[in-house]
């Protein structure tokens, strides 16, 4: 139930606490059953496919686990443990080698910045297109039958994750930043009032109060007016995420030498040993010629064909 909101009260001591005594009544609104019903859609009937996506943002230790956790619960209680499968990586291109047939996938996207990061927004449009695909490949995967895919992005500062990503139908916060201009950017989504909010969670969190953690800030995108923001509130979940597959392990036995090779060279100093490698491998030259073709000694290119050759052995 949504409740109006009247004076700002935080008060809140150390120690596991009620979300009534976290909260009480009449002083802010709670969506968090009006977010679960956008984020956690009926399956749809026919042969079509929903989708649903969220954005979660906190820094490190503020309980966005327990949050993807709570989520990977609910989804099990609404659908059933056998029509939900839960992919649990760092990167989207994982998750679309991964979808399978069941009705429901829930795919978590943790650290998300890690591979999609707001500074290479540049060098992205594969992961993009990754991304707007995916929703294609999993209506493939269902041979024409129903399906809801559910996406969880979460990272830790608004700002750092490519903006084709940030465009989820809801927003929540479980802290605020530092830096001036990303108070300024949060504020923009939730308001001066939620902001205020959101920065007391944030300090109870700093002053070692851990039930707070369970609460956050939220927005729902497509709403205006004071019934789009509140606080979303999360219970421990009992059931555990499972474990995460990172890209590097996903993709290492996956990967061409090529591929192996054109990820180290934006590494200081690969680029030249890898065009020494490079240069016996594809053009059959001798050291002697490499080094002449190169202007560097003849021991350079053999240790640097022996540290691309390790590289390889290892990857």
């Amino acid at each position: 139930m949504i409740v109006p909101a009247s004076r700002l009260s935080l008060s809140i001591p150390r120690g596991p606490m009620s979300m009534d005594e976290l909260f009480p009544k009449n002083k802010i609104y709670d969506i968090t059953e009006e977010l679960n019903a956008r984020i956690f859609l009926p399956i749809p009937k026919g042969s079509r496919v929903a989708k649903s996506s969220v954005c979660i943002v906190g820094g490190q230790g503020s309980g966005k686990s327990i949050l993807l956790g709570y989520m990977h619960q609910i989804s099990i209680e609404r659908y059933g443990a056998d029509n939900v499968h839960c992919i649990h990586t760092d990167d989207i291109r994982v998750a679309l080698d991964r979808l399978d047939d069941k009705p429901v996938q829930l795919v978590i996207i943790d650290d998300a910045m890690t591979n999609a990061s707001s500074r290479e927004v540049f060098k992205q449009t594969d992961i993009i297109k990754t991304y707007n695909r995916s929703r294609h490949v999993y209506e493939e995967r269902l041979n024409g039958k129903p399906g809801l895919i559910i996406y969880l992005w979460a990272w830790q500062r608004f700002g750092e994750l490519d903006p084709a990503f940030r465009q989820g139908d809801a927003v929540i916060f479980k802290t605020g930043i530092a830096e001036p201009s990303e108070k300024r950017l949060i504020s923009g989504f939730v308001g001066p009032w939620y902001t205020q909010i959101l920065w007391q969670i944030w300090d109870k969190m700093n002053r070692g109060n851990n039930a707070i953690k369970s609460v956050s800030v939220a927005r729902i995108s497509s709403l205006e007016g004071v019934r789009s923001t509140g606080v979303y509130k999360a219970d421990v979940p009992k059931i555990p995420l499972p474990p995460i597959v990172r890209s590097e392990d996903h993709f290492r036995d996956n990967r061409t030498e090529d591929e192996i090779l054109e990820v180290q060279r934006d590494k200081p100093g690969w680029d030249r040993k890898i065009e020494c490698y490079l240069l016996s491998r594809d053009e059959e030259l001798t050291q002697e010629e490499i080094a002449e073709k190169l202007g560097v000694s003849q021991g350079f290119v053999s240790k640097s064909q022996q540290s691309v050759r390790k590289l390889l052995e290892r990857s």
